[in-house]
């Protein structure tokens, strides 16, 4: 008797030792590299996959529109300040002040207190530069670089953005202008000119700002020091950089290190095949349907492999009018939603700054809802952006001979409306089954549908099987937690999901320091098992337990649901059963169980 019971002592305690193990490993596992990495993918911090507005605002404008953008309940990740920072009152006329390193202080009086009103709403700040200085107005910064053999080249700019015009038609040429501006474009290959030009900018960072939007270039060496200077001066960042730069300098892959880019200058209109309005020649020929095919189409458009894309929600030119399309820029608006990167701007002429707010309100509710959707869907979102460089696969998936649908991760399929008064949309389902959004229906994929599609709503698909992880809407992705989550479920095929998370702000990602939990979903005759396993990794700051509950989709009669033993309270509420919340360790397992009648 007393060797059986010293054999169960021994098996327990072996147990016990082993299961210790375990999640003493996992708590300081590192992750190695995977063979499909894409090591050249740097992720852009937490906060910018959320929604980010820039504006030709003065100090007081800025500080009054942030507060009016969350006064409207509209989510709010990030703020900068176009072309106009440098010099206000002119409308950016120029060519004095571009750049001068000084910048509008008349316009700006206190820029440290602008950029504090934004830091204490849990708000980025960035600004507009350029790669240049033009000499008029600007003598000293010119000649100081001059004298230092900092110019890679000069020459007369006769272009009149910032040059003594208010147009913002960077692409604009006037072939009879004779009048001109001596320009040097600073040599950013040189590293005794780089590291002068970073003194020169580093104050601004000092006083507060976050990040720079880079325009005129998309030179890889000029994206490179503009990334690191946020990198390196921003006060709120533990070493991940960010920038925003157009499309170009793609010559290597090096680019995708100084995340993100945006789509470039666009026009406020359906399609240039069939235009609504007269734009300026100098615009380019992208309106909504040709912006959607820069995120997607293989064949034409290299934009389509930027990792972290982002365009101006409802176009950058509104063109020769002072008629606002409602319907266009709701459109857009769901569109954009379902892009890596969220952001909102528009050329200094539009009475809207395209804020929702200002054009209906019909769209500041939609834009309302569409954001806060959004933003609830950031861990999916994230774990995705994770697995851009983990798997060498984009957040926006392509699918074969389709440029205007997509996959957003592996588990939504999108299908903007980008023609004018429509109000059904068809197109190809991928292979499998597929859950509209919207109603619930069951759609067969691997053939053409027709589905409705309102004003209000974007054709939006999920794939039968389906786990995504969603949380509290937060008015910023830094104001939210993951430590409460909502696993929503589509039952009909077993599937997984790997949450992915990190510190959000500093590299330790790249040396494998971050935290993977798999989900998994199977389905019974009359049962429903989401098995959620132990995280493994961890990060800075990560909390010991979360809170889950699970929604399910389509869910038939239930008889009980039960979690790690504990029978849990649920409620039901249009085909949709949601269970009570479960507290947990982040590193033990947790198994929700459905039982139907």
């Amino acid at each position: 008797m007393k060797t059986i019971n010293r054999t169960y002592l021994w098996v327990f305690l072996c147990i016990f030792f082993t299961q210790c193990t375990r999640i003493s490993n996992n708590r300081t596992f590192v992750h190695p590299l995977t063979a499909q990495a894409d090591t050249n993918v740097v992720l852009p911090p937490l906060w910018a996959f959320g929604v980010m507005y820039g504006g030709y605002t003065n100090q007081d404008e800025t500080m009054k529109r942030v507060d009016e953008i969350i006064d409207h309940d509209y989510p709010i990740d990030a703020y900068w300040i176009d072309s106009w920072f440098w010099s206000y009152d002119d409308k950016g006329k120029g060519p004095h002040r571009y750049m001068d390193f000084i910048a509008d202080t008349i316009g700006y009086p206190d820029r440290k207190a602008m950029w504090n009103h934004l830091e204490q709403r849990n708000i980025k700040g960035g600004f507009w530069a350029w790669d240049c200085i033009f000499q008029t107005g600007n003598e000293a910064a010119f000649e100081d670089f001059q004298q230092k053999g900092y110019f890679r080249n000069t020459y007369v700019e006769s272009n009149p953005w910032h040059n003594n015009s208010t147009t913002t038609a960077m692409f604009q040429t006037e072939k009879d202008n004779k009048k001109g501006t001596l320009c040097g474009n600073i040599d950013f290959n040189n590293p005794e000119a780089v590291n002068y030009f970073k003194q020169q900018m580093k104050h601004f960072f000092e006083e507060g700002a976050d990040f720079i939007k880079l325009d005129r270039t998309s030179a890889i060496p000029v994206c490179k020091v503009m990334f690191e200077m946020s990198q390196e001066f921003g006060k709120e960042t533990k070493g991940r950089g960010f920038l925003f730069s157009h499309t170009g300098g793609q010559e290597t892959e090096e680019y995708k290190r100084y995340p993100g880019k945006w789509t470039d200058d666009t026009r406020s209109d359906w399609t240039v095949e069939k235009p609504n309005k007269n734009f300026n020649s100098w615009v380019p020929a992208v309106a909504l349907k040709e912006n959607i095919a820069m995120f997607n189409d293989t064949m034409r458009r290299s934009s389509c492999n930027i990792p972290f894309l982002a365009n101006d929600l409802g176009g950058f030119d509104m063109g020769i009018t002072d008629q606002l399309d409602e319907e266009l820029f709701i459109r857009w608006m769901q569109f954009s939603q379902f892009n890596p990167i969220v952001e909102i701007f528009s050329q200094p002429e539009n009475p809207t700054a395209n804020l929702p707010y200002r054009y209906s309100e019909r769209a500041d509710k939609l834009f309302r809802d569409y954001s806060h959707l959004r933003m609830g869907l950031f861990p999916y979102i994230y774990s995705y952006a994770h697995l851009t460089r983990l798997e060498g696969k984009l957040m926006m998936r392509k699918i074969a001979g389709q440029v205007y649908e997509y996959l957003f991760g592996n588990e939504f399929f999108v299908a903007p409306v980008y023609e004018q008064g429509a109000v059904d949309r068809e197109f190809q389902l991928p292979a499998g089954s597929w859950v509209n959004f919207w109603t619930g229906e069951i759609l067969e994929g691997g053939r053409k549908h027709k589905v409705a599609a309102p004003l209000e709503q974007i054709p939006l698909m999920v794939r039968q099987g389906a786990i995504i992880p969603m949380r509290a809407y937060a008015r910023s992705i830094e104001k939210g937690t993951n430590d409460t989550l909502t696993l929503h479920v589509y039952p009909g095929a077993d599937s997984e999901f790997t949450l992915i998370e990190d510190d959000g702000s500093s590299n330790d990602y790249l040396k494998g320091i971050y935290a993977k939990t798999e989900i998994t979903s199977k389905t019974g005759k009359n049962s429903q098992k989401i098995e959620i396993a132990p995280m493994l990794g961890y990060y800075d700051g990560i909390q010991p337990k979360r809170t889950w509950r699970i929604c399910v989709h389509g869910a038939k009669k239930v008889d009980s649901l039960i979690c790690n033993g504990t029978v849990l309270p649920y409620f039901s509420q249009e085909s949709r059963i949601t269970s009570a919340y479960y507290t947990a360790d982040k590193y033990e397992k947790t198994i929700f169980e459905i039982k139907n009648e």
